[in-house]
């Protein structure tokens, strides 16, 4: 081989090694990203889930709650349906992958935690009947409420 031969084969081989750092560190920097963007949905849904929880009454989580008959029913249907709704878009992200287990295991938990409350309950039952989910979806539902123990008065 001549050193023409050696200096282009030594070309080819800083070429090969150059795209497998730039590749390594894009993966690298795909993975910071994936974290950065899971930590921003998390801060932003627990916001959420704050300002939904600030519009219910206190009442809610009484064991003797009742939603039949009160002068506040259909404001708080109004944000049960707000809540049920972001239920939903955590069960569908996390179905589609989205969501590492610990999250997710965690908003389940939270979940399981409102439906054991009579007024979760009995907002599910409304919601449930009037409003189009995927039937997976409430079946997951359902399940979860199985599952709670309920909070008794």
């Amino acid at each position: 081989m001549t050193v023409t031969d050696w200096l282009g084969v030594g070309g080819s081989l800083a070429t090969i090694l150059s795209v497998l750092v730039a590749g390594y560190a894009l993966w690298r920097q795909l993975g910071v990203l994936r974290v950065q963007l899971a930590v921003e949905h998390f801060g932003d849904h627990s916001r959420r889930f704050l300002e939904v929880m600030e519009r219910l009454p206190e009442e809610v989580h009484d064991p003797a709650f009742c939603l039949e008959g009160r002068d506040d029913a259909g404001a708080i249907m109004r944000v049960m349906r707000t809540y049920f709704g972001m239920c939903f878009e955590e069960w569908y992200l996390h179905r589609r992958g989205y969501f590492d287990e610990g999250m997710w295991n965690l908003w389940r938990l939270g979940m399981h935690d409102a439906l054991a409350k009579p007024a979760f309950r009995q907002a599910w039952e409304r919601i449930a009947s009037d409003t189009l989910y995927e039937a997976d979806f409430k079946s997951f539902v359902a399940t979860e409420i199985a599952l709670a123990a309920p909070v008794r008065g």
